[in-house]
């Protein structure tokens, strides 16, 4: 992966970036506060990430941003729909619009590589969107917010080096989803599956918390393994109150 050529002075403030309304290009006039929470939270989660890595804003040079807000009603009544309604749902929402691949490429070629970062952030997303399907039924987190999340490339000056990173409002707790096969459908319970599921479990911690009412996007659940290992990227995942944080380090800019 190619260096970042040119090293920015001037940071950025967290509030500027376009926003992406997943639903709808206008939001009805009390979905404002909705939206505004959103985009507070993500900022928010964001400097927990910070945090606890003893960075701070004032040593970032913010270099390109954008959040994807997915306004749509039927997250503030997830907690009533049934799996299958909930899939159908998913479905809709992993298709982004073509805005967001305008913008996702712009910041990938900065970033050095456009075509693995880009797919690298559809991974990260998608587990997003996972998790904000997790919030909406457990917790029925998105009757007072919308659920999203924000890309956001930066140097940081202090380490040495260019990160970017995909901030997510969702459960902020790292769950294990369902097995899936190539189809992305669920594995069964059958006796060849059970055993190739105890040959993984012996190699990998299964925390056995997956709850089986709710619907995921699929195949997502070996993204992060896939990434390190295929592609021998240094990425991580940050789990907070509010939300979460992949992080994806690219090559030294000085």
């Amino acid at each position: 992966m190619s260096r970042i050529r040119e090293k920015s002075k001037v940071s950025r403030s967290l509030k500027e970036g376009p926003v992406i309304y997943q639903s709808e290009d206008s939001l009805l006039d009390e979905d404002r506060i909705k939206k505004d929470l959103t985009l507070a939270e993500l900022n928010h989660v964001l400097k927990l990430y910070l945090a606890r890595k003893n960075s701070h804003l004032k040593d970032l040079s913010i270099l390109g941003q954008f959040s994807v807000i997915f306004n749509d009603r039927r997250f503030s009544e997830w907690h009533t729909f049934s799996k299958s309604e909930q899939s159908d749902a998913l479905s809709e929402f992993v298709v982004l619009p073509d805005v967001y691949k305008e913008l996702i490429e712009k910041i990938a070629t900065t970033a050095g590589d456009a075509q693995i970062i880009s797919a690298v952030v559809k991974d990260a997303y998608q587990n997003s969107i996972d998790s904000f399907s997790h919030a909406a039924f457990t917790q029925w987190k998105y009757i007072s917010r919308f659920p999203g999340f924000k890309v956001i490339l930066y140097l940081d000056q202090v380490h040495k080096n260019s990160i970017l990173v995909v901030v997510d409002n969702g459960f902020g707790e790292n769950v294990d989803k369902p097995k899936k096969s190539f189809l992305g459908e669920e594995i069964d319970d059958s006796i060849v599956n059970r055993i190739t599921e105890w040959i993984f479990d012996k190699f990998e911690k299964n925390e056995k918390n997956i709850d089986h009412r709710i619907a995921y996007t699929g195949g997502q659940g070996m993204a992060l393994k896939k990434i390190k290992i295929e592609l021998d990227l240094d990425v991580d995942l940050y789990f907070f109150s509010t939300g979460a944080v992949f992080e994806l380090k690219l090559k030294n800019f000085f």
